[in-house]
Parts: C-alpha cells; structure tokens; sequence
C-alpha cells in the first residue's frame, strides 16, 4: 500500500463521544481516494474542471479503534481490483504512533462523467498504471457483522409506511455539502446518518433514558461497522427523511437499517445498514445490556428489513 494522506483529529471533529466523528473518517478517506487516482495516472478528480471523477456505489467501512483528539492519523491504500468502469479500492486508516489500524475503507467506485454521474470505461493506461498499486485486502478490512451484498431494492417511503419504521431525521442537503461539480460529498453518508440515530428511541433505549432526564449511566451510541449503498446522488436544495429500522439485538452490539429516502418521490437516496453498541461514557468501553433491555430490543426488531 502506499500513504495517500496524513493528518490528525481536530478537537472541533469530535463528537459527544469524545472521539473523531464518522463524518471525518470518510472525509478523510475521499481525500485518500483522490491521491490514489492521481497515483495511478488519472487527473484531478475533485477540480472543478474535471472531464472526469471517481464517484463510490458501495462502501463498506470497520471502525476498528477509537481516535481521540489530537491524535496522529495517516492513510495508504490501494486497487483491489477493477472492471470495465468500475474499482474496488480499499483505504485503511492508522494511528501514526503505533502503526494500528483505526478504520478500514472498502468501496467500489465509479470512473464517471461529473455532469451526470454516468460510468464510462477507464482510459487505456490504467491498465497498466494499476499494477503497482494492485493490493490484497488486509483480513481486519473484511466484513464481519453484516453482509455486503449489492444492496436491496424495497426501500422506498411506502415500504417505510408499510413496516411503520420511524422517522429519525429530516432535512434538506445544503451548499455547504456538495462537491465541485454540485453533488453531495461522500462524508455526509455518514454525516446526516450520524445527526438523527439519537432520535431513534427504539434502537437505543439506554441512551433514550439519559435525553429523557431518567439515565442509569452516560451512554451514547458508537458505530463498528457499517455498509452504504449508494441509489443517487443529491444536490443542495434536495430534501431528505430518515426512515429506519432494528435488524436485529444480541448482547453487545445491534444491527440497525438506515433508509434515506426523497420525500418528493420516495425513492431512495441511500441506504446503509450499521453495526453499533452502546458506550458507556465514564468508562470509555461498551456497556452492558440488562434482561430488561435486551427483551425491549427484542421486541423493537423488524423482520426481514435490509439496506
């Protein structure tokens, strides 16, 4: 693998949690991705002027130890693999001080036209411009608490309806959000997401306790993993609701589906599926689950529902 970024975590992306948010992981790793580009022979693909840019349909993301703030971070990273418009790419960020891996990036990405965000084949030299920077996936960046399939195709607002799944965020995509060329930027996938799962009561009833003055301790809620997939791509002005539901509970870690659906249309914008836990605050580790709990989850749980 070779760096493709170095940096560290800024105080003011941390979150209630105390360490880096999401939404800066995957900043970083688009920072990442557009060093990889250039590596392997591509122009620019973040310039305003760009014929063309690498745009991610499916990511699959492991966050495998906290950073706090302050700490030293670099990324490196390679092609796994590609096909006739597409890569698979994967990133790994670590702590500079001790080499440890602190999240992992898979993703399959698009070479695309920035006007309509179409795939269209890589120039003839990436072939050959690929095989220095050709990797094998390192073990710790494979799925572990879900799976990665090409991502379903029920979520809509009817289906939302239908399995009466909660709204836990609503919005609209700002200019703040967007690229150069006036779509969303990846890290909001993450972002938005990362805005509303407070708001699901069902999925986090500890942390629910605690925003409703009634906590036994300080707990939040942490993700491990996640897999996005990605149906379109917003531009600012666009609306967005949140519908989502529990997959599924075990005793130390919940599976969670996250539809990001148009209100307009219905349709989706994105979906994910996330693997998270409760963290107590004090303690700085997950906490555990009571029988009370677990049998309130338990009964939360939505059959059958899938990113």
């Amino acid at each position: 693998m070779i760096e493709l970024w170095r940096g560290c975590v800024n105080a003011w992306e941390c979150d209630e949690l105390g360490h880096y948010n999401v939404r800066f992981y995957l900043a970083r790793a688009s920072e990442a991705l557009a060093n990889l580009a250039e590596a392997a022979g591509l122009n620019p693909i973040q310039r305003a002027d760009a014929l063309a840019t690498l745009i991610p349909q499916t990511l699959h993301i492991r966050f495998l130890a906290e950073a706090r703030p302050g700490a030293p971070l670099y990324i490196e990273g390679g092609i796994v693999g590609f096909a006739t418009a597409t890569a698979d790419i994967v990133l790994v960020m670590r702590h500079s001080g001790t080499g440890k891996p602190a999240a992992s990036f898979s993703m399959r990405v698009g070479h695309a036209a920035p006007a309509s965000a179409e795939a269209f084949p890589w120039p003839k030299r990436f072939a050959t411009t690929v095989e220095a920077l050709t990797v094998d996936k390192p073990d710790f960046a494979a799925p572990r608490g879900l799976a990665t399939g090409t991502g379903g195709r029920r979520a809509s607002m009817s289906a939302a309806d239908a399995l009466d799944l909660p709204v836990i965020g609503r919005g609209r995509f700002g200019p703040h959000e967007m690229d150069a060329f006036g779509w969303m930027r990846a890290e909001f996938l993450l972002g938005r997401v990362s805005d509303s799962v407070t708001n699901f009561a069902a999925a986090f009833p500890e942390e629910w306790d605690m925003h409703a003055g009634e906590p036994s301790a300080r707990i939040g809620s942490a993700l491990l993993e996640c897999c996005i997939h990605v149906h379109r791509w917003p531009r600012a002005g666009e609306g967005f609701v949140i519908r989502s539901g529990l997959k599924s509970a075990g005793p130390k870690v919940r599976n969670i589906v996250h539809w990001v659906l148009e209100p307009a249309s219905g349709k989706p914008w994105w979906t994910m599926e996330g693997v998270a836990a409760p963290m107590d605050l004090d303690q700085r580790k997950l906490a555990a689950i009571d029988p009370e709990t677990q049998a309130k989850l338990d009964a939360a749980a939505v059959p059958g529902i899938e990113a």
